[in-house]
Parts: C-alpha cells; sequence; structure tokens
C-alpha cells in the first residue's frame, strides 16, 4: 500500500473515529479551567526578574531557563487577554525580556543556552547542563513570535529579531541530516570560544523534533533555514496500547512529548503533514492511552486511578526528575519511576479529550495526599497544582516548574478561545514553515489584525 495513504487510514480509520474536542465547556468547567489558568499564570508573574524579564526555571532556582521564559512570553498574551495584569505592563515586561536575550552573550549561532543567569541573560555556570539547546531555544522563539503577534510594536520587532538570528541550519549533522540536540563550550562562560556538538540528534518523532523542524523551516533568514527533508527525516514508528488505535509514538513515551508543539501550532487548520499524518489526532490518541494504561495498572501503583492518570515528565520523590512513560515508545527501561503523577500531564490534554482531562483535573484539584494538599490557591500563596505527588510514598512535590505550568496554561487556553494557535498561526514565518513542510490545507488568510501595545 502506497505509504502516505496507509498512515492516512490509520490515523483516520483505527479503532475509534477521528473526533475534534468541541471546545465548549459548561459552566462548572469554565470556573475550574479559570482557577487552574490563573493559579498557572501567578508562576510567570512572581517568577519574572523585574529588571531582566527573564523567567526563573523553578519556584526553587535561581537561574533562567530559556524554555521556561518561552512559555512565560506566551503566558503574557493570556494574562493581558484575561486581565491578570495590564496589557501595559504585559507588554513592558515582553520588551524587558527581549532587549536582554537581544543584548546576551549566552548563545551559539544565535541559538541559546538551556540556563542563562537569571538577572543578567549571561552565560551561567549554575543549572544542570551548561549547553546551548536547540530545544530550549525553539520554545524560547516560539514564545516570542507569539507574544509579537499578540502585542505588535517594539515586541514584535524584538521577536523578529531573534528569530531572523537563529542559524537552524549551522546545527544539522552533516551525516545524517538531523538537527544536533546541543553544542556544548569548552568554557561555559565563553559562547565565542571552542565548543563541539553532542552526537545526540532529534532521530525519533516527538512534538520536540516538530517544533524545531518547523521554525527551522520557516527561518526568516533564507540561508538559516532547514531544508524540505527535515519534516521527514526521523523515525516515526507506529504501534498501539492493547486493542487501542494505532498511533506514532515517542522514544520515552511521556505525555509532554506529544504536546509541545501543539502549544503553538494549530494542526487542525494546518491540516496533514506530507506523510498524511494529522498531528492534532495522533495526540489525542496518545493522550486516551495514557489515561486508559493508569486506569490498567491502578492496583499497581496507587497513585494511579480512573481520573488519576496522565504520566509525563517532573519531579518525584527524593529529589529525582523522572522522565516515565507506558507502550508503545522506543525506550525498553522504564527511564524513571512508576507511580508518581504530576497534574499538568491531564492539563495539557484538555484540547484532545476534554471530558476526560476534566474529570482528572477536577479529582487532583480536592486530592490530599497525607495531609498534604495537591493544590495550593493563589490566595494561599501557591500556583495551583504542585508538580508532582505520590500517594504511596506520601510526597507532594513542594515546588512548581515553569516547564510544566507553560504547557498547561497555554493548552488549556486553546482549549477555551484558541488565543495562542491564533497568533502564533498569524505570524509570516510560521506559516511559511508549515508550507516548506509540505502539510496539506492553505492557511486562511490571517484572522486577526496586529495588536500594538498601547
Amino acid at each position: 500500500m502506497n505509504k502516505i495513504l496507509y498512515i492516512w487510514l490509520l490515523l483516520c480509520f483505527g479503532a475509534t473515529q477521528c473526533v475534534r474536542a468541541d471546545f465548549s465547556f459548561p459552566e462548572q468547567d469554565q470556573v475550574l479551567l479559570e482557577e487552574i489558568s490563573r493559579a498557572s499564570f501567578e508562576f510567570f508573574r512572581v517568577h519574572t526578574h523585574p529588571v531582566s524579564g527573564l523567567v526563573k526555571d523553578t519556584s526553587a532556582s535561581p537561574v533562567c531557563s530559556v524554555a521556561s521564559l518561552g512559555f512565560g512570553l506566551a503566558a503574557l498574551t493570556i494574562g493581558a487577554e484575561r486581565g491578570y495584569l495590564s496589557r501595559q505592563e504585559a507588554a513592558d515586561r515582553a520588551v524587558r525580556a527581549l532587549t536582554t536575550l537581544e543584548k546576551s552573550t549566552a548563545r551559539k549561532h544565535g541559538l541559546y543556552c538551556h540556563f542563562i543567569d537569571y538577572e543578567t541573560g549571561r552565560p551561567t555556570h549554575l543549572g544542570y547542563e551548561p549547553i546551548v539547546s536547540s530545544i530550549d531555544t525553539a520554545l524560547l522563539i516560539a514564545g516570542a513570535v507569539t507574544a509579537g503577534e499578540y502585542f505588535g510594536g517594539q515586541v514584535k520587532s524584538l521577536a523578529r529579531t531573534l528569530y531572523t538570528r537563529v542559524n537552524w541550519a549551522a546545527f544539522v549533522n552533516p551525516d545524517n541530516r538531523q538537527v544536533y540536540m546541543s553544542w556544548r563550550a569548552d568554557d561555559p562562560g565563553h559562547m565565542d570560544g571552542s565548543g563541539h556538538f553532542e552526537k545526540q540528534t532529534w532521530d525519533w518523532y516527538t512534538d520536540e523534533t516538530l517544533l524545531i523542524v518547523l521554525l527551522g523551516l520557516g527561518a526568516p533568514n533564507p540561508d538559516y533555514r532547514l531544508a524540505p527533508e527535515s519534516m521527514t527525516n526521523w523515525n516515526r514508528p507506529a504501534g498501539r496500547y492493547k486493542d487501542g488505535p494505532e498511533y506514532i509514538y515517542s522514544y520515552p513515551g511521556t505525555l509532554f512529548t506529544y504536546m509541545f508543539a501543539h502549544c503553538f501550532y494549530d494542526f487542525r487548520t494546518a491540516g496533514r503533514d506530507p506523510l498524511g499524518v494529522d498531528w492534532h489526532e495522533n495526540t489525542r490518541r496518545a493522550v486516551l492511552a495514557n489515561r486508559q494504561y493508569c486506569r490498567d495498572h491502578a492496583d499497581a501503583y496507587p497513585t494511579y486511578g480512573q481520573n488519576r492518570w496522565g504520566i509525563t515528565a517532573g519531579s518525584a520523590p527524593r529529589d529525582q526528575y523522572v522522565v516515565p512513560g507506558h507502550p508503545p515508545r522506543g525506550a525498553q527501561s522504564d527511564q524513571g519511576v512508576h507511580g508518581t503523577l504530576h497534574p499538568y500531564g491531564a492539563g495539557m490534554a484538555v484540547p484532545f479529550a476534554p471530558a476526560e482531562a476534566l474529570a482528572a483535573l477536577r479529582e487532583m484539584r480536592h486530592l490530599t495526599v497525607c495531609g498534604k494538599p495537591v493544590w495550593t490557591s493563589v490566595e494561599d500563596g501557591g500556583y495551583g497544582f504542585s508538580d508532582g505527588f505520590n500517594l504511596p510514598e506520601c510526597w507532594v512535590s513542594d515546588h512548581v516548574i515553569g516547564i510544566a505550568q507553560g504547557p498547561m496554561l497555554l493548552l488549556i487556553e486553546n482549549a477555551r478561545t484558541g488565543l495562542v494557535w491564533k497568533n502564533m498561526m498569524n505570524n509570516p514565518y510560521i506559516r511559511q514553515g508549515l508550507r516548506r513542510a509540505g502539510f496539506s490545507k492553505s492557511l486562511p488568510k490571517p484572522s486577526t489584525p496586529e495588536r500594538a501595545a498601547k
């Protein structure tokens, strides 16, 4: 069978039909989603430096993660739209952050270090990996583009500057034509000195690969663009959990690896990729497999339950950070411990399985673990959900993480209003990248005019 036709049939006529979330929520669900959104935004409001505009990696971290900052920039559009802060304050915050980045030396070929100094944006020895990171830069650029489209003016100009100077082509491995994950300087304090690319490339489907490739294909500087082959030059194996429908699965099989590109790109309006894959439907199937796996293993792992699911990466007992997954996946080991859940997993799933995600969020919102609440309200100094919990261990995380709060906030807003999707998809370079990638639909003209910051 023709390969494109096979994948098209796989994703539309499997064990379940191609069902779209209708994004229509009754009042009680809107109240819960608003509560989660307001609390998640509070992390970005509180943990932004007043001068540099940079965002902390976690509530307990001394450094900025540029990925967390990317989510924070997109979060500013939600905060302004929902009145969590004024439009002027949100735009000013974006300008401060982008100006710091524009001047920062913590970059190579226009790509940024994973961690940078929270106060200055300079290179730092802090953080667990002193590398220039393609995925963390991609999340930063996506957030900057989103903010630029929403606020216009100086925000848009600075965002364009950052995007324009990212040389994605310089990060391509000449042997396999895949994008390197990272570059490591011999002296992390001097990005203009000697260093080397680390051997790992984005060689397997994950939404991280998808995000990097699409941004690289749309690069404003033609000399810095990725080649169209980048859209298909990676493994995309198909499998299923038990008797569920088949889907293309990621290597670790953890939920966030199906979500990051979806925070920004509306694949419903982009159509199918050049091999016929509907990525929105693919993620929906991964979400429902995750839920069913937790239901099937609730006896072995009491943290899981009928409405407790969403296996994804995050904090774990004994100061661990785990990346657990479930089949189908490429990894043969657990890559972390089973039995810990992270509420943002279900939070990210709202656009793909709204009823199921709302049921999980509602249960975890009121959950107490050995007397410790999983939820702490803004009024009590919290940011909503803790990063993770484990019932048998009597453990609830005492902090939150930007790259967990961010995707939950963005995807919930996309399910409610499509705000981030609309702004991202209005950008001409983003639209150009989708065309060069070979997506099937002709994108409609931008739906909203550019908004100038007042």
